[in-house]
């Protein structure tokens, strides 16, 4: 092994990176295991002579890469005992150089013991994600109007803390969001803390994001009996478990909750959590005024992809209504079934006009 590159980081920033040529992990894992199994049938059944030694000399002959690659969804799709046993692994094949994007620490660990500094052998390299600056934040001022509908109290408390996705359009890079109520008790400690490698974890989640934007959404819903896994995250940014290793430097952490005051976040989530928040922000009850206006926003980008253009009489009834809805999704759901009952109505008028065509000829 000649060298030995370590990317942590998103797929797509990984995927810039990577060479075009190559064979990847789960293609030598394959023929190493198939080479296996061929050749202990094989010499179990083989004739001891000179032609036979030479024959077990072709099959014995290890795999080859000029340059293995493995990305993170790979190490879910390999045994076990390749991930704990890599440095064994390694042993089997012959590679020029090994590139890996978001390796557990159980490989990392085997490769720093396999190549000591030394060696400089073993190169890591970090994404770098845009982080917020002045710049941004004076941008995010001037253009707040234009994505976000009310919130103006909010925005002057908080800034760059109020809308998560805005902000990480801002400063470049995709959202990284986990909604924890998607989660039951038993699936959520092995997702936090770690469980099979072919399992899902929120570390192996956060080395793949594309942004230092993060959004921990419906928060309230996790057990307080996981509180503690977040403590180093939010004291440190750094976050540990079963199989993977990060530190988080200069990131933004939104959580999102259903409670009403100060006090009912105390009491449900306790204060050993709550004090590790930096800023805590009330949300506003939307106003007529802005929901109206959101109502007219939903109805272009709807009536844009139906392809449809709805008269003042659709308009003012939408408007109508919107005293009668809570929130944007409510807004959302009741023009989307606006639009799909009047595409509906189309469709089956155009049929019956084609039918009548064709029944006078």
């Amino acid at each position: 092994m000649n060298k030995v590159k370590i990317y942590y980081g998103s797929k797509k920033w990984f995927d810039k990176n990577r060479p075009s040529t190559y064979r990847n992990l789960t293609e030598v894992v394959n023929e190493l295991d198939e080479q296996k199994r061929k050749n202990i049938m094989f010499i179990a059944n083989m004739p001891k002579n000179n032609e036979s030694d030479k024959m077990v000399e072709d099959i014995t002959k290890k795999p080859s890469a000029d340059i293995l690659v493995a990305d993170e969804g790979e190490y879910s799709g390999v045994q076990e005992h390749v991930i704990m046993n890599f440095a064994n692994f390694l042993g089997e094949i012959d590679v020029n150089t090994l590139i890996l994007q978001n390796p557990p620490k159980q490989i990392r660990n085997q490769l720093e013991i396999l190549y000591p500094k030394e060696k400089n052998i073993i190169k890591i390299e970090y994404e770098k994600y845009n982080h917020i600056t002045p710049r941004k934040l004076k941008e995010f001022n001037q253009l707040y109007d234009e994505h976000i509908v009310g919130q103006n109290v909010v925005k002057k408390e908080l800034l760059p803390l109020l809308y998560s996705k805005y902000l990480a359009e801002l400063i470049g890079g995709k959202l990284f969001r986990q909604q924890f109520s998607m989660f039951q008790n038993n699936q959520f400690s092995n997702y936090l803390f770690g469980g099979n490698h072919h399992e899902k974890s929120f570390a192996k989640d956060l080395l793949g994001r594309e942004s230092d934007v993060i959004l921990l959404d419906e928060f309230d819903k996790a057990n307080p009996i996981f509180h503690s896994a977040f403590y180093q995250l939010f004291d440190d940014g750094i976050y540990e478990d079963t199989n993977y290793y990060l530190e988080l430097k200069n990131a933004i952490i939104i959580c999102t909750t259903n409670y009403t005051s100060r006090e009912e976040i105390i009491k449900n989530l306790g204060e050993a959590i709550f004090n590790r928040f930096n800023a805590v922000i009330y949300f506003e009850e939307l106003s007529i005024e802005s929901k109206v206006h959101i109502c007219d926003l939903v109805v272009e980008e709807i009536g844009k992809k139906y392809k449809i253009t709805v008269d003042s009489e659709i308009i003012e009834r939408l408007h109508a209504k919107m005293e009668l809805l809570e929130s944007v999704r409510e807004i959302r759901n009741l023009i989307e079934k606006v639009f799909a009952t009047i595409a509906f109505e189309n469709y089956h008028e155009s049929k019956e006009s084609s039918s009548a065509q064709i029944k006078g000829r």
